[in-house]
């Protein structure tokens, strides 16, 4: 194929389209969007920074996306351009929503100039169509039913539900929304996932408030309920509990994954983010790996806008085992720059069209 001729980059802040609380507070959304061209065709990437657990913001991604990462693919053809990325990627850690956003621009371009879906140039297709989940915040109880009953509305018959640390009134905006999922159908049918960002802190706070939920037969699992490195903690919960427990914070690469999977294992499941991993072909052999220790996995796009959830239903497509759901939430954010966004509902197709299918205008990069 023919060298890299060009490298375009440009970041954004992107809003939120609603107030979304979770014991980090409200996040901001940061977004790298890089486009390559061999002069022939063009490719897109986007990236996204989750500042509380990568430290990277619209500026970092900025800086090391055009100073270190766009320098190591241009002049290259695909295949080479992306054994520099990772060469480049081990000499400037610490930057994987810039990483990636470089990483898939190439990716699709490889893609279209083959004429397929990303997909397949990531492994063997096990899916076409991905389940997702509605995501609530940590709003108060009545709150937090009125968004489920508009996701029920909507078709959705899987849920996350975020803590926001105190166990007290997380029990009880648990509690709501297990009620009403329990009025609703079987366990079998509707759940919700508990998701803490750490704000339990430590087992026995964790505790406290899975012991005060009712219903917990609708709880699919309890997502990073204590610190990073309270590898301890996960372990005693997922003994303790009776509740699934599955880990966010506390992965970011293979060493982790291994740690947490291995017996005793910590963790029933992995939730998988590119914004931490900074490497789409590290993320997939995370995934193979929990699938090899019997463990499903959660693909979270975490806030990314059209392109990067379209990536990520890709990523899905190859998993070996995922968990009921992917959360896939392009729509929490307004300005999606996608020249056609994804349409997003409870089952997702995975873009059939060459490359990741989705076009950046090029007034974005001017």
């Amino acid at each position: 194929m023919q060298p890299l001729t060009t490298v375009d980059v440009t970041t954004r802040e992107v809003p939120l389209a609603e107030s979304f609380p979770t014991s980090y507070g409200d996040l901001p959304t940061d977004h790298c969007y890089v486009r390559v061209s061999d002069g022939e065709t063009v490719g897109y990437g986007e990236g996204a920074a989750l500042r509380t657990f990568t430290g990277e913001t619209a500026a970092t991604m900025a800086v090391a996306a055009r100073e270190h990462y766009a320098p190591a693919v241009v002049d290259e053809p695909p295949d080479a351009a992306l054994a520099a990325l990772a060469a480049a990627r081990d000499h400037l850690p610490g930057h994987p929503g810039a990483a990636v956003a470089v990483e898939s621009a190439v990716l699709d371009l490889k893609a279209r100039k083959r004429g397929v879906p990303l997909r397949d140039l990531l492994g063997p297709t096990r899916r076409r169509t991905v389940p997702t989940v509605s995501v609530v915040g940590g709003v108060p109880p009545d709150d937090a039913v009125d968004r489920v009953e508009a996701g029920l509305d909507g078709g959705y018959t899987r849920f996350k539900l975020k803590a926001n640390g105190d166990p007290t009134t997380d029990a009880r905006r648990i509690n709501a929304v297990t009620e009403r999922l329990a009025a609703e159908g079987r366990p079998e049918d509707f759940s919700v996932r508990i998701d803490a960002n750490t704000g339990w802190e430590t087992a026995e706070r964790a505790m406290r408030a899975l012991g005060a939920v009712e219903h917990a037969e609708y709880v699919e699992y309890v997502e990073q309920p204590v610190a990073p490195d309270a590898t301890a903690d996960l372990r005693h919960l997922r003994r303790e509990s009776g509740l699934p427990v599955f880990a966010d914070e506390s992965i970011h690469d293979l060493g982790d994954v291994r740690e947490l999977t291995a017996e005793p294992a910590a963790v029933s499941g992995a939730c998988l983010k590119l914004a931490k991993t900074g490497s789409i072909r590290e993320w997939l052999t995370m995934a193979e790996l929990a699938a090899d220790a019997g463990r499903p996995v959660t693909p979270i796009s975490a806030f990314d806008t059209s392109l990067g959830a379209a990536l990520t239903l890709h990523l899905c497509a190859t998993v070996p085992r995922l968990s009921v759901g992917a959360e896939l939430i392009p729509d929490m954010v307004t300005e999606d720059p996608a020249t056609e966004p994804l349409d997003t509902g409870p089952e997702m197709a995975v873009p059939d069209g060459p490359g990741i299918g989705v076009e950046l205008p090029d007034e974005l990069f001017d």
